[in-house]
């Protein structure tokens, strides 16, 4: 025997009495009378057409102006031997601008035996420069910020890192895109490609180098499975491509999880409540201080 639904669409003041199944999207109401043989594939067919459909309120934002003057930290040391960076900014009174730098701090980061003293860039306002050093694993590495009568301090320790996973890349027609494994230790992952070899399609893409970063943590978040999808970076034969990979603590991955939560997975179905990202730098401050083992890799993509 067939089963069968019957459906009317019923405006918000029409008479809904008696046995139905209702669900207000938008003002307007679906009353649907249930047949004797309504399956569970029906029901569930409609509730994702009424999902899929609803509608979007939009919400008007309003920062606290006393939030303006929070110092916010930008700040991962590595083990690679180079000059390490701190950035300083200040929370935005607007979404989506620029952010404020912070000038005039006073940073240090110490280890059980030594300090390393960062200068302010006079190119780069609000972006602290040590001399070169390399962190290293089994060390614990304070932070100490000083800005006028404020201070705060930070904790960071560093975990090794896995070796990469080999890489994976799909060819598609005449074009090749990277395929990230989503498994496995939890790392952050920067990927780089250059086609600069290839001049007709720096021209078409208007770009000869792009980047984009990968994360594998340890969670299930169902606002990551179901969020919005990623634009698909395609490439030609003869790309560079250099991976890099970083360690992340748990501490890390927390932060990360919840930067994530409100900014590359939120758009989609199951989007979570707002709310601020953590943060391990004291005083009310924001961001995050970390210190991650990095290594790399390089390929150049040849004809398939």
């Amino acid at each position: 025997m067939k089963e069968r639904l019957k459906c009317d669409f019923l405006s918000k003041d029409a008479d809904r009495s008696g046995d139905a199944v209702r669900s207000s999207m938008c003002g307007t109401f679906v009353t649907c009378q249930r047949l004797k043989n309504l399956t569970a594939f029906n029901s569930v067919f409609i509730f994702l057409g009424l999902l899929l459909t609803g509608c979007e309120t939009k919400y008007p934002w309003t920062l606290q102006s006393d939030n303006n003057q929070t110092l916010v930290v930008d700040g991962i040391i590595t083990n690679e031997p180079k000059a390490q960076c701190i950035k300083l900014s200040l929370v935005n009174s607007v979404i989506n601008m620029p952010y404020t730098p912070f000038s005039g701090a006073t940073v240090n980061i110490s280890d059980s035996t030594h300090l390393y003293q960062f200068n302010e860039s006079d190119q780069e306002p609000g972006s602290y420069y040590s001399s070169p050093f390399q962190a290293v694993v089994g060390k614990n590495y304070a932070l100490s910020i000083t800005c006028k009568t404020n201070s705060y301090i930070a904790n960071a320790n560093m975990v090794p890192v896995t070796p990469f996973d080999q890489i994976k890349i799909v060819k598609e027609k005449n074009l090749y895109r990277y395929n990230h494994v989503k498994y496995g230790d939890p790392a952050m992952i920067d990927v780089y490609y250059d086609w600069s070899s290839d001049t007709a399609y720096c021209a078409i893409y208007s770009h000869c180098q792009v980047q984009e970063t990968y994360y594998v943590l340890k969670n299930v978040d169902v606002n990551n499975i179901f969020g919005p999808g990623k634009d698909t970076i395609f490439f030609p034969t003869g790309t560079k491509i250099i991976r890099k990979k970083y360690s992340l603590t748990e501490e890390h991955q927390n932060f990360i999880r919840t930067l994530l939560m409100e900014t590359e997975w939120r758009g989609g179905i199951f989007d979570v409540q707002q709310g601020n990202v953590l943060s391990n730098i004291s005083n009310g401050a924001r961001g995050f201080f970390g210190a991650c083992m990095v290594i790399s890799d390089t390929t150049v993509v040849k004809g398939m």
